[in-house]
């Protein structure tokens, strides 16, 4: 029973940040693609000159604040400040947006630099957009990625995570398919209405942050409260407890009682001083800076491996969707209708996972925890090899005449099969978001937990937060090199972006062989890391000396 009272509250948890995830990361693609001067071309410059550089500055911010706040008043703190920055956006900085855009400025820009650097002029041109986008694509990687299953990682034993870890999306897969329906009812209407539709998203955003804050408070309170309960359990059977009780034959029955309850409250008191105490020390002992952090965490062969697997993740990723948005927006150039379609992928993505999540404890004993980590990959590479060879024979037969005069006006074979090809992408897309959550990325915190603190902490911020974007970043970079050469034209880009997508899956299934190597995750696994070991053994020899053994909590 005490396992789903702790498994029911972060259920609900990572239902209210992907709700909000996925409502931020349609709007995101829909308002730089659609916007004016904008394109699916601008995002590899924002990935690059904007999300990377905020993704840096955060980590840096944040290891600071790891250091001086709880993980519950940094959690908190996180969501207040994008809670202000939605609802400033909504209120402020869209209606006002035709205002705030430079647009005479960089229509100047766009006449004197080439038109392979189109997508950094309009980075700049809709800069109020471009702020949104970085803060959604932190939204992801911080709450979702950081946030969230750090505190899982916290108050999970490993032997457990093999189950949960895979049903807690199901909390997140119930908040797609809802979001997904929310934007489809909300931009149903007319485009000139988009800002009221944006507006109210923003505030059912704000609203469901609150009660992340509020159940994580309540998850906190809870674990600190397990955790005593069973230190209490195992005062109360402690020889000295026992001898108090012996003793008591002799005395008064209320004398006994409350000296009994006196002694397990003190013991309790001096473990709780204890471990504060061991903790203290520790951290005062290793106050390693940036560089010595990186260095300590560059010896960890797991963390290698988890900084391979992001990064190849976030640059197949940005490569596929690169390919997919393009073709997309040939067929979507309304926003209502952009966001609409996102929609629908939001929920059928939400129904997909969900199917998986809850095949996942099945998977992970029948194929291993291996097998369940190279899924992802795998369904990127076969059916991402098909996605690319349609793009690219798509591309030659009708690349110039939809460049010229849009997909329409290239013919009805060629909207057909544009609205083919972009059937097939959402198809990929859903696929491989659906065996990330519930497959790959359960597989992946699951060895975190076996890590010690700094890698659970500054090891996991930069592996989720930094990694992720630097491997989009990578994918982008490339884009950008692509776009210049071919002045602005993805027909010539896409067998190389093939290329590298290729190769960077086949990095990815290797650094899961070798991560497999190193230890057996799965159910008989240890449960905590040799880190908490330590810290238990330096707690228990600091409350030696007053005679009190502490438990294990």
């Amino acid at each position: 029973m005490g396992l789903w009272r702790s498994f029911l509250p972060m259920l609900s948890l990572f239902f209210c940040l992907s709700f909000v995830n996925t409502i931020l990361d349609s709007l995101k693609d829909t308002l730089v693609i659609t916007a004016h001067g904008g394109g699916a071309f601008v995002i590899p410059y924002l990935t690059v000159y904007a999300v990377l550089p905020v993704s840096v500055l955060f980590l840096f911010a944040f290891s600071a604040a790891s250091h001086r706040m709880s993980r519950a008043a940094l959690f908190n703190t996180i969501l207040v400040v994008f809670m202000a920055f939605f609802g400033g956006f909504a209120l402020v900085l869209y209606p006002n947006a035709d205002v705030l855009h430079p647009h005479a400025l960089a229509d100047q820009m766009q006449q004197a630099l080439p038109q392979g650097l189109a997508g950094f002029v309009g980075m700049l041109r809709n800069w109020t957009f471009t702020l949104f986008f970085c803060m959604a694509e932190l939204w992801g990687d911080v709450c979702m990625g950081l946030l969230f299953w750090g505190l899982a990682n916290e108050i999970t034993n490993l032997s457990d995570a093999a189950t949960l870890y895979p049903l807690f999306g199901l909390g997140a897969n119930l908040a797609q398919a809802l979001a997904g329906l929310v934007l489809k009812a909300t931009t149903c209407r007319p485009s000139s209405e988009f800002g009221l539709a944006l507006q109210l998203s923003m505030a059912a955003v704000i609203v469901i942050a609150g009660i992340a804050i509020a159940l994580q408070q309540h998850i906190t309170n809870e674990a600190e409260a397990k955790r005593r309960h069973h230190r209490h359990r195992h005062n109360s059977s402690h020889p000295m407890a026992m001898a108090a009780d012996g003793s008591s034959a002799s005395s008064s029955s209320q004398i006994d009682a409350g000296a009994a309850a006196a002694a397990m409250a003190a013991a309790d008191a001096q473990f709780d001083a204890a471990e504060a105490a061991a903790r203290k020390a520790k951290r005062e002992k290793q106050q390693p800076s940036a560089w010595e952090s990186i260095k300590v965490l560059g010896r960890s062969l797991e963390i290698r491996c988890l900084a391979v697997m992001s990064l190849a993740q976030g640059l197949c990723n940005s490569l596929m969707e690169f390919a997919w948005k393009c073709h997309m927006r040939l067929l979507y150039p309304n926003p209502s209708d952009f966001t609409a379609f996102l929609g629908d992928v939001a929920t059928w993505s939400g129904v997909v996972t969900g199917g998986l999540m809850l095949l996942s404890p099945l998977l992970f004993e029948r194929w291993g925890w291996r097998g369940v980590a190279n899924t992802t990959p795998n369904m990127l590479l076969w059916g991402g090899s098909a996605f690319f060879a349609a793009c690219i024979t798509y591309q030659h037969l009708f690349g110039a005449a939809v460049a010229a005069g849009g997909a329409a006006a290239a013919g009805p074979v060629s909207l057909v099969l544009l609205q083919v090809l972009v059937m097939s992408g959402a198809l990929l897309y859903v696929f491989g978001k659906g065996a990330k959550f519930s497959l790959f990325k359960p597989a992946e915190e699951m060895v975190y937990i076996t890590l010690d603190e700094d890698g659970r902490t500054r090891g996991k911020a930069a592996i989720d937060v930094v990694g992720s974007q630097t491997g989009k970043s990578g994918g982008s970079l490339l884009q950008q090199a692509l776009l210049l050469a071919s002045a602005g034209s993805i027909t010539g880009i896409m067998p190389v972006m093939f290329g590298v997508f290729f190769l960077m899956l086949r990095g990815w299934r290797s650094a899961v062989h070798e991560l497999s190597q190193v230890r057996h995750y799965s159910y008989d696994s240890p449960s905590s890391s040799m880190e908490e070991e330590e810290e238990d053994a330096a707690a228990a020899a600091a409350a030696a000396g007053s005679g009190t053994l502490p438990g294990r909590q």
